[in-house]
């Protein structure tokens, strides 16, 4: 059961998203929250500050860095402030935290203090990188050993999940996830087996498997079996038809090599669904 969640914040809308569904979901799981704001240190060493000295001269650098560092340490307390307040507003067992290093590495450090890391799907730049996974959640889902939740701009409660499941050893992992959170926010789950490139019979016997691991822990459950060569948008376009506030699913699955960042189809339902979604290692 998930008993200690982290909120990756950077005072970003994604962010602020983040620590709703971290509030949301530490409140009906009686968990332990800590909502991480990382000072990125790069700002502080790398080209940036480089090209600043060479504006102003040498010899202010010093003074003009030692500024610029204050100005993050105040913005960081301000984040970091708000979402104390927030916790403290809703009820949860709420703390902040500021961090100073290379934002990826420091929240991969502090994840051992977790069951479950939320993250934006886009950081502060998300206006320039499209549809694209923000560079930081990227880095933190591809590298974790945890499970991951990364979720869109806006909140909403997680009435109903969605679980894909194709027999796949990760895939039953993800299941288990979803049978414990399921039953502890009292939601419907839906497991989804998509006979993407096999034979519909198998497909249908792996949903028959999971629904039994369903009943047997007496989780309330539905199954559907979708026959599409494209496996991730059918993940997406049935959460969506069947109204579900959370994808859960494994960080690869039968048939695919695992990718430089993960498999093909969570890359894809990371990056395009419009719900959380959360990959379990």
């Amino acid at each position: 059961m998930i008993k200690r969640i982290q909120v990756c914040t950077d005072g970003s809308q994604h962010s602020r998203a983040a620590c709703e569904y971290g509030i949301s979901l530490a409140g009906k799981l009686s968990a332990k929250l800590t909502g991480i704001h990382v000072l990125d240190s790069r700002m502080l060493e790398g080209p940036l500050m480089a090209d600043i000295s060479g504006w102003i001269g040498a010899q202010p650098y010093g003074s003009q860095l030692q500024q610029f560092r204050e100005v993050l340490e105040q913005k960081g307390n301000a984040i970091v402030d708000a979402f104390n307040e927030r916790c403290q507003e809703a009820g949860v067992d709420g703390e902040g935290t500021l961090r100073m290093g290379h934002p990826s590495r420091v929240l991969l450090d502090e994840e051992t203090h977790a069951e479950l890391m939320i993250l934006g799907q886009r950081g502060v730049h998300a206006d320039l990188i499209g549809n694209a996974l923000g560079s930081t959640a990227e880095r933190v889902v591809r590298q974790s050993i945890k499970a991951c939740m990364v979720v869109p701009a806006q909140f909403k409660p997680v009435t109903k999940v969605l679980v894909a499941y194709d027999g796949s050893n990760y895939a039953s992992k993800a299941l288990h996830q979803a049978i414990e959170l399921a039953q502890a926010l009292s939601v419907e789950l839906i497991v989804l087996t998509v006979a993407e490139g096999k034979e519909v019979a198998e497909a249908e016997s792996a949903s028959r498997e999971a629904m039994d691991l369903a009943s047997a822990h007496e989780c309330r459950a539905i199954s559907l079996v979708s026959e599409d060569d494209h496996a991730a948008e059918s993940i997406i376009a049935n959460a969506e038809e069947q109204g579900a506030d959370l994808i859960v699913m494994g960080d690869n699955g039968h048939g695919r090599i695992r990718q430089w960042i993960l498999g093909g189809t969570t890359t894809y339902v990371l990056t395009h669904a419009d719900i959380p979604a959360m990959m379990v290692h």
